[in-house]
């Protein structure tokens, strides 16, 4: 697995102070663009285009009630934050020599 970028993402964890580490990863090959936030984060766009399925009520508009659920799909993009020190050792992997 020599095509994939390890990184730490950090996450609060809802209804608490806590915040938790994650390692996770991510094809450096399916990388399209990387972007330096205003935050000194850097917002990696992977070309990992996916859908998903929601099912949602579908309401009727003239009488305001619930007349059954539909189903939506969506499609997404994943956009990884990399901290300052990931994305100096994302850059520095896939710099052209």
């Amino acid at each position: 697995m020599k095509n994939q970028f390890l990184y730490t993402r950090t996450a609060a964890i809802p209804g608490s102070a806590e915040i938790k580490e994650y390692r996770e990863s991510f094809n450096i090959n399916k990388v399209v663009r990387s972007v330096a936030m205003e935050d000194g984060r850097t917002l990696i766009l992977v070309d990992d285009i996916h859908e998903r399925t929601t099912e949602t009520p579908d309401i009727d508009t003239r009488t305001n009630k619930m007349k059954g659920v539909k189903r939506e799909r969506n499609t997404y993009q994943s956009e990884i934050f990399l901290d300052a020190p990931d994305a100096l050792r994302f850059f520095n992997l896939t710099a052209i020599q």
